[in-house]
């Protein structure tokens, strides 16, 4: 793959849409229009394939309101499609890294000698889902642009989404010169702050030292090779790969919809299973259905929560509250 370089990227930058030019006078009571929130969200995410950073980013997950994870990260991308995360704290953590290189990431935790090596799809590929993915729920939320604020010592634009009948999704910082997301939180269904993301330090002309994108596992390590990217499909399509009807939810948490032309077939423990995914142009969760038998009671195991219903096994897994995960798989008729 041929690598970009800085001027094919700021080429690349002045291929985007570019929003409507803002009216500067001096004339007193002239009202200056505020920006599209939805275009601003469309322009950070086309950013995501031409910006080069690095910086320290610190990631907090809450839990009915409450802290209970924080993570601090130096980031470091190499647009289009090359970057490397290494985890700075907490100390159990610390050292991890994961690194893309362009058609490959490694997951590498020093901690359990362990490193995963997963095939993934191009940046580009990943954009053009993400715009496509905004432009279908684009019905479902609505953006407001709710003015300026400073993170990381860059001006940010501030947008928020919401469900069309008044419920938080997301807030985005979004910076004014080059549409790179600076912040992100993320709301439960009550509003609540689910997890932040955000930079406290940010540059935009980084050196990367030679190397820093390649990854070779030590010798002793323990490598596992994960899964290729599931090709997506029609829903019908995929239930005749699958042999197999899905069970879809009848309750989706506010702004959900399910995303019925991006259904895949995937193998799980040698058996065929559905995936089927959810969005709400902010957030994705997913539901997994395989053929099994077992426990009827729902149990939580980590992030998840499995169950059987009929003659399937069913795997819930997503950012969403233990409740709402219980309400979704209470829903399911199979």
């Amino acid at each position: 793959m041929s690598r970009l370089t800085p001027g094919n990227k700021k080429a690349l930058r002045g291929l985007l849409p570019i929003e409507a030019a803002l009216i500067l006078t001096m004339c007193v009571g002239i009202a200056v229009a505020a920006p599209n929130p939805i275009d601003l969200l469309r322009r950070s995410i086309a950013a995501r394939g031409t910006v080069d950073y690095a910086g320290i980013r610190t990631i907090v997950l809450f839990e009915q309101g409450e802290k209970v994870q924080g993570v601090e990260q130096r980031v470091q991308c190499d647009a289009p499609d090359r970057m490397r995360i290494t985890i700075l704290a907490p100390p159990a953590q610390a050292g991890s890294v994961c690194i893309h290189n362009g058609s490959v990431r490694w997951d590498y935790h020093p901690q359990e000698s362990r490193a995963i090596r997963t095939p993934t799809a191009s940046q580009q590929q990943i954009v053009a889902e993400r715009l496509e993915e905004l432009a279908q729920l684009g019905k479902n939320v609505r953006g407001q642009h709710i003015g300026t604020e400073k993170i990381a010592g860059r001006d940010a634009h501030i947008v928020k989404i919401y469900t069309r009948d008044g419920v938080p999704l997301k807030k985005s910082w979004i910076d004014t010169e080059n549409y790179f997301v600076l912040k992100t939180q993320r709301f439960d269904s009550s509003g609540r702050v689910r997890s932040s993301s955000y930079f406290t330090k940010i540059d935009f002309n980084p050196q990367f030292a030679a190397g820093l994108f390649d990854f070779s596992p030590p010798s002793d390590c323990t490598t596992v090779e994960g899964s290729r990217p599931s090709q997506r499909m029609p829903l019908n399509r995929a239930e005749q790969q699958a042999g197999f009807h899905a069970a879809i939810p009848s309750y989706m948490p506010p702004g959900f919809a399910f995303q019925r032309n991006r259904v895949a077939v995937i193998d799980v423990e040698g058996q065929r299973a559905l995936w089927l995914p959810f969005s709400n142009g902010a957030d994705t969760f997913s539901l997994f259905q395989r053929r099994g038998d077992g426990p009827s009671e729902p149990a939580m195991h980590g992030r998840s929560l499995i169950w059987h219903a009929g003659p399937y096994r069913f795997t819930l897994l997503g950012p969403l509250s233990e409740a709402e995960m219980r309400r979704i798989a209470g829903s399911v008729r199979p």
